[in-house]
């Protein structure tokens, strides 16, 4: 529900944005772009994964699909924008390392939970590296960040239709289980 309600939160305030005018189409698409990779993401791993009820995990759920929002509502100041999707990365990078270390790639066969693993510890690096990326270039040229943004999204799309297709073949292949 969670996931549900925040990404059609953020649809609903970029639909203000633009209808405002006053943020850039290419910063509102990335942000759509960005929230509809995180529903995807969030919609094909709740399928996938089984999700015990664990406080820190319902905590960083709550707080990334907050972000998603906030990140919405700045899509008109560059660096602000920039802050929050460095925010919600900073949260992917403590979700990624919590998952690894609770162990909640252990499913299915030893190839598929292997799979799992290097997921976590792949999406841990990239979120955190864009997390200190995108600070980074907000303090130093944020006239960048648009650009910066965009290439990390589309690398993100890249790695979650990677991911989705991976772990559909050890489905089809029956490891799930």
């Amino acid at each position: 529900m969670t996931v549900v309600v925040g990404f059609f939160a953020t649809v609903l305030l970029l639909t203000v944005q633009a209808s405002q005018g006053n943020a850039p189409i290419v910063r509102e698409a990335v942000t759509f772009a960005l929230a509809a990779g995180c529903a995807i993401r969030y919609w094909w791993v709740i399928l996938l994964l089984p999700w015990p009820a664990r406080w820190f995990r319902m905590l960083l759920l709550l707080l990334a699909w907050s972000a998603l929002p906030v990140i919405a509502m700045t899509v008109t100041s560059p660096v602000r924008w920039a802050l929050a999707v460095a925010a919600l990365s900073a949260i992917g990078f403590m979700t990624e390392v919590y998952n690894g270390i609770t162990g909640q790639w252990r499913i299915g066969s030893e190839k598929m939970a292997r799979s799992l693993k290097g997921d976590h510890v792949f999406g841990a690096v990239s979120a955190g590296g864009a997390a200190a990326a995108i600070l980074l270039v907000a303090f130093l040229r944020a006239s960048w960040l648009d650009i910066l943004i965009l290439l990390m999204v589309l690398a993100d799309w890249a790695r979650l239709i990677m991911m989705i297709h991976r772990h559909q073949g050890f489905i089809d292949e029956g490891q799930l289980t």
